[in-house]
């Protein structure tokens, strides 16, 4: 950065947003000054014409984009993980959101929301822990029940159900190995 008031000021939140992201692999929060001879083409290049100018230089090589926000550490803390979906706190820490994944925070609050099969969407994800094929194997078993018929109406619904439910496992397990047999 050049020696303008602006980039004096803001010298200090720039080194604790880099501090901030010093954990998270494949981001760089770095500083160029603009009037360096070794600097003046990338400046000319990328339209610097006053400092402090920030720019976003995505990972993939896309264009840059010019940063117009807030000059505070939380905001540069923001824009950052929008633009790149981490989940970075002022200070360096994690966000309550990281680690999770919102479709499966969807399910989980649906499970303690007591709905009727909630325990069976647990047992299938703790049995296809244990193993790989057990949905289709309970999905052929649970077939084979419904088909030979003879049941009561209740029993005959939460075997449907439970299929049902197997099945959205057993159609992800099929469209994955179709993807997998075309990128060969």
């Amino acid at each position: 950065m050049t020696v303008c008031a602006d980039c004096k000021n803001l010298a200090p939140v720039w080194e604790e947003v880099a501090s901030d992201f010093a954990a998270e692999e494949g981001i760089i929060i770095a500083k160029v000054d603009a009037d360096s001879e070794g600097s003046k083409n990338t400046a000319q290049a990328e339209g610097v014409t006053s400092y402090p100018t920030i720019k976003w230089f995505p990972k993939n090589g896309g264009p840059s984009e010019l940063y117009s926000s807030g000059r505070s550490e939380q905001a540069f803390v923001d824009w950052i993980n929008e633009k790149v979906g981490t989940h970075r706190t002022v200070g360096g820490g994690l966000d309550v959101t990281a680690g999770t994944i919102a479709a499966l925070d969807s399910i989980v609050a649906k499970f303690t929301g007591g709905l009727k099969y909630a325990e069976y969407y647990v047992k299938v994800f703790s049995k296809l822990n244990a193993s790989e094929g057990w949905a289709a194997k309970e999905l052929a078993r649970l077939d084979g029940i419904l088909t030979k018929g003879g049941l009561a109406p209740a029993k005959r619904d939460e075997l449907t159900s439970k299929t049902n439910i197997l099945k959205r496992f057993v159609e992800q397990v099929v469209e994955k190995v179709k993807e997998t047999k075309d990128e060969l």
